[in-house]
């Protein structure tokens, strides 16, 4: 499954040198993986990606994308564990308090 990827090193010498290259493979490798998994997986592996695609597209850093896309993570498994322990899924009502402006002229 694995047999085409790079070594770390590589990856590194790669997205320093070439990083339009890098995400070519990148992208080629993911969907090369999703196009083995079970045919009843692969439309919402590909929705999972496009989402994670996007999270990586709106964040300027490599950080904040890990960060936007850990939480993504989170909150699966938060919903699978509701899932499983039978609880419902129900927004929390939230509170705020409306501050008025003045109208400036």
């Amino acid at each position: 499954m694995f047999d085409n990827w790079l070594e770390f090193d590589d990856l590194l010498k790669l997205a320093q040198d070439n990083p339009e290259h890098l995400e070519n493979w990148r992208k080629s490798q993911v969907d090369s993986l999703i196009s083995k998994a079970p045919e009843e997986f692969q439309r919402r592996l590909r929705g999972l990606q496009f989402q994670i695609d996007c999270e990586r597209q709106k964040h300027s850093s490599p950080m904040g994308t890990c960060v936007a896309i850990s939480r993504m993570m989170y909150e699966s498994m938060d919903k699978l564990n509701q899932a499983l322990l039978g609880e419902k899924a129900e927004p929390h009502p939230t509170q705020a308090e409306v501050v008025p402006f003045p109208i400036s002229v």
